[in-house]
C-alpha cells in the first residue's frame, strides 16, 4: 500500500495578543467615530438653535412694527363733505416696566372693513382696533379689543425681554428731537425704538454665555450693566434684536 507523506502544516488561530491589539484599534476607531458624530450634532444643534433664535426675534419685531406703524390710522370717509380729519382715540401708550421689567405697549387705530384685532377677532364696523402687548412666561402676548374680554394669546415663544423708547417731538416740527422711556404726553410720540431679547429653546452652549442686553443695545445701561451672564446651570444662547419704527400715521404733509 502507499502511505500519504507530506501534509501541510496544521493551521493556526490568533494569539492573544494579536487579538487585544486588533480589539484595541477597533476600539480607537469606534471612538474616533463616535467623538466625529457627537461634534457634528452638537455643531448641528447650535447652527439649527442659532437660525431659530434669530427667526424668533425678528418675527416678535415684525409683530411689533406691524402694530405700531398702523398706530394712529384714520379712515377717511369717501363722501368729500365728511368732517372727519383725524385719528380720535390716543395713537400708542405703553408702560415703562421698573428696573428688569419688561415693558408693555398699546396701539389704537381705525378699523376698516374685514380688518380683526391681534388676537384674530372680526371687528364690528367702524371699531377703533385697540392691540396691547406684554411679555409673560416669556411669552409675547396680546390682547385684542374685538371679543372684549381680557385674554392675551400667545404670539412669540422665547421672548425674555421687551424693552421700547419712544421718540417724541417737543416743538412741533414732526421731527424727533429725543428718545425717552415714558413720554409725558403720549401726543407727542412721532416713532418706537423698540428691543427683544430672545432666547434659543435648547440649552446648546457649552458653557453659560455673556450676552449684551436691551439696556446695551438701547444705549441705556452702562458701566457693565449693558451685558449679562447666564446661570451657571443656563446653557441657552441668547440675543437682542433692536428696530425703530415711525408712527406713519402722525405725519401730515403740512408741518
Amino acid at each position: 500500500g502507499h502511505r500519504l507523506t507530506g501534509a501541510g502544516p496544521a493551521q493556526a488561530g490568533l494569539t492573544l495578543v494579536e487579538m487585544m491589539v486588533a480589539m484595541t484599534l477597533g476600539l480607537l476607531i469606534l471612538l474616533a467615530v463616535s467623538s466625529i458624530y457627537i461634534g457634528s450634532r452638537q455643531t448641528f444643534r447650535m447652527q439649527d438653535d442659532n437660525a431659530r433664535l434669530q427667526e424668533t426675534g425678528r418675527f416678535a419685531l415684525e409683530v411689533l412694527g406691524r402694530s405700531i406703524r398702523q398706530a394712529g390710522f384714520w379712515n377717511m370717509p369717501i363722501n368729500p363733505v365728511a368732517t372727519a380729519t383725524a385719528f380720535v382715540g390716543t395713537p400708542i401708550t405703553g408702560v415703562n416696566g421698573a428696573g428688569a421689567v419688561p415693558d408693555t405697549i398699546t396701539v389704537q387705530y381705525d378699523g376698516v372693513a374685514g380688518d380683526r384685532d391681534c388676537e384674530g377677532n372680526a371687528l364690528a364696523a367702524n371699531a377703533v382696533v385697540q392691540d396691547a402687548y406684554r411679555l409673560n412666561n416669556s411669552e409675547l402676548q396680546c390682547d385684542g379689543n374685538a371679543d372684549a374680554t381680557v385674554d392675551h394669546q400667545a404670539l412669540v415663544s422665547d421672548i425674555e425681554d421687551v424693552q421700547i423708547l419712544y421718540g417724541i417731538d417737543i416743538n412741533n416740527d414732526q421731527s424727533v428731537d429725543q428718545y425717552t422711556a415714558a413720554p409725558a404726553n403720549w401726543n407727542q410720540v412721532f416713532s418706537a425704538r423698540v428691543c427683544v431679547q430672545a432666547r434659543s429653546a435648547n440649552h446648546v452652549n457649552n458653557a453659560p454665555q455673556r450676552f449684551l442686553n436691551c439696556g446695551g443695545a438701547l444705549g441705556t445701561a452702562s458701566g457693565g450693566a449693558e451685558f449679562t451672564t447666564a446661570g451657571a446651570n443656563d446653557r441657552r444662547l441668547r440675543r437682542t434684536f433692536v428696530a425703530t419704527f415711525n408712527l406713519r400715521n402722525r405725519v401730515s404733509n403740512v408741518p
